[in-house]
């Protein structure tokens, strides 16, 4: 059967025990000591991750601002452009019926000088025909009879002469 020895048992657990005391001073503290080491090493990368990653999301709202404002000056840039051609067209319009109103104006007017001119010519020429109507007629007044024969013998010649 199995007999248990004492003596071995304690020398044993005293072995364990300085094993442990050894072990502790000399692994357990520099393995702490690395680890501790290691999880500050790692604290600080995911520090400077996420600061890196905050910077960038900054960045990113930046460039989406940057490009609203840009989209909006776009959009103003375009507008104006549209009023400003839209009053140049008005503008344009604007001169052109001007325009086209005073070549009416002056048409009318050259008509109306025209018509006034020869109006006139007209005038001169029927009294210039009653001149020598009444020319013809002093020279030969003798009856009504005479006279009207006057007057229908030059209104034929008139007639004929034109």
């Amino acid at each position: 059967m199995l007999k248990l020895d004492w003596w071995n048992l304690v020398l044993n657990m005293i072995n364990v025990l300085v094993l442990y005391l050894l072990m502790r001073k000399f692994l357990f503290g520099p393995v702490t000591e690395i680890m501790e080491k290691r999880k500050n090493a790692i604290e600080a990368s995911l520090a400077e991750a996420d600061e890196k990653n905050n910077e960038a999301l900054k960045l990113k709202q930046d460039y989406e601002k940057a490009l609203e404002d840009a989209d909006e000056k776009a959009t103003a840039i375009v507008k104006e452009a549209k009023q400003r051609a839209l009053g140049e067209h008005d503008k344009q319009i604007n001169a052109t019926q001007k325009e086209i109103s005073e070549m009416m104006e002056s048409a009318k007017k050259s008509i109306e000088l025209e018509k006034q001119k020869s109006m006139q010519d007209i005038q001169l020429e029927i009294a210039g025909v009653a001149m020598a109507a009444a020319a013809k007629v002093i020279r030969k007044n003798v009856d009504d009879s005479t006279n009207k024969k006057i007057i229908d013998d030059f209104l034929a010649e008139e007639g004929a002469g034109r």
